[in-house]
């Protein structure tokens, strides 16, 4: 499963009602019954240079524990592009898609029959990185200059990647005013040397907090952008 996509099977306190889904053997899927509720998880992924943002609508049925496969009659689509279903190497059902850059919103419309719809829309967040690191000491913290509103709604974080011939290293951050915090997860060794990062600014909103139309779910959108970082010598 791609890291990115780690949050659409993430368990939380929801509730839903036991209906007449269809159970697929031993498959971790249900077939949609069109009326019982379901749990909505959209995740956009876009990175700065690429024409598309990469999007991920998946359905969880929680009395089951089983994620949802639509019925014939049932789509989702992005702006009026319809998503691909397929299946993941747990047996898990979601719909994906590359939607071509807009500058406006991405508006996802799940149809589960011709009688039951429902929409949410959502933008891209925008980084506010004001300078981008140059070097880095590894296990140092790392100050990058941001300009940051907090949201209105949800909950908005900012992330880095560091991609090295061994492995991805990954930080997490925390807002000190006009500047993000990056610090390690895991304080494992790094080679020196110049090598391509990412930071991503990732912002979770509940779709109960925009609509009415779904009383449990959530979207999870990401802006990044690629650049060139030079791990110091740590010694």
């Amino acid at each position: 499963m791609k890291r990115r996509d780690i949050c659409l099977y993430i368990g939380t306190a929801l509730t839903g009602s036991l209906g007449v889904m269809k159970n697929s053997n031993a498959e971790a899927w249900v077939m949609d019954d069109g009326e019982s509720e379901i749990t909505p998880i959209y995740t956009m992924t876009h990175t700065d240079g690429r024409d598309f943002t990469f999007v991920r609508a998946a359905f969880w049925f929680w009395e089951a524990k089983k994620s949802v496969k639509l019925s014939s009659t049932g789509s989702i689509t992005v702006n009026g592009i319809e998503l691909k279903g397929e299946l993941d190497s747990k047996g898990m059902f979601s719909y994906v898609g590359n939607i071509p850059v807009t500058e406006g919103e991405l508006t996802f419309k799940l149809v589960r029959n011709p009688s039951r719809t429902m929409a949410h829309s959502f933008d891209l967040p925008k980084l506010g990185i004001l300078e981008y690191p140059a070097s880095y000491r590894p296990h140092e913290p790392i100050r990058v200059p941001v300009k940051y509103v907090p949201p209105a709604l949800g909950k908005t974080t900012f992330d880095m990647i560091i991609h090295t011939p061994q492995r991805a290293f990954d930080l997490v951050s925390r807002i000190q005013g006009d500047y993000l915090e990056f610090m390690p997860i895991i304080k494992l060794p790094l080679p020196a040397g110049t090598f391509e990062a990412t930071i991503f600014k990732q912002h979770r909103t509940p779709l109960r907090d925009i609509s009415d139309a779904s009383k449990t779910g959530w979207a999870v959108a990401s802006n990044g952008k690629k650049f060139k970082i030079e791990i110091l010598d740590s010694k």
